[in-house]
């Protein structure tokens, strides 16, 4: 896939759902039913921009590289012999999947290559996380949007609003569950 920025983020969406399928349902181009078909690969996409994830739970089926330098094109790749591999290993026991641990390294190595959404960038202009009981304040995340919303004077749509909290779990703001939902500890920074 060539120039994987310009895949929107519903399309990045539909894209992960599909990538973790083993079998896709779908209709040919010019048939006129729908079928099952298995899923024998993924696939490999180029870009010239880094910033291309934008999955806030940390697209862990993405898996970016950075290319540092040419390309050798010269030595040709020997597929059936990369093939053989990969089946002396399955059949000798080798993981193939992903656990907990490779996962949390992926997502960790995958924020290099995630989008900075602008209501996080806000949100870091205007707060940020409390150090200690004693300091700041728990707020809803519907009012330290409105804060931001009234500071900024940037108009904040319902998508960014929607997953606000997510953003606020993923820079690990503290948070406390209460009555009328989930509180987060947060200092407001002063600006002068």
């Amino acid at each position: 896939m060539d120039e994987f920025d310009q895949i929107g983020e519903t399309q990045q969406g539909f894209l992960k759902n599909i990538l973790q399928k083993p079998v896709v349902n779908t209709r040919r181009p010019n048939a006129s039913a729908i079928e099952e078909l298995r899923r024998y690969a993924s696939f490999i996409g180029t870009s010239n921009h880094k910033d291309l994830l934008t999955d806030t739970t940390g697209s862990r089926r993405f898996i970016p590289i950075e290319v540092t330098g040419p390309i050798d094109t010269q030595r040709p790749i020997h597929y059936e012999q990369l093939y053989a591999q990969a089946v002396k290993a399955i059949n000798h026991g080798e993981r193939y999947w992903l656990d907990e641990q490779d996962e949390a390294i992926l997502k960790t190595a995958n924020r290099e290559f995630e989008q900075s959404p602008t209501v996080e960038q806000l949100f870091q202009v205007y707060f940020q996380a409390a150090l200690d009981d004693e300091e700041g304040e728990w707020l809803l995340a519907a009012d330290i949007l409105l804060r931001i919303q009234k500071e900024s004077r940037i108009k904040l749509s319902s998508r960014q609003i929607v997953h606000f909290g997510r953003f606020l779990q993923r820079l690990g703001i503290p948070s406390r569950r209460k009555n009328n939902g989930v509180h987060y500890h947060v200092v407001t920074i002063e600006r002068r």
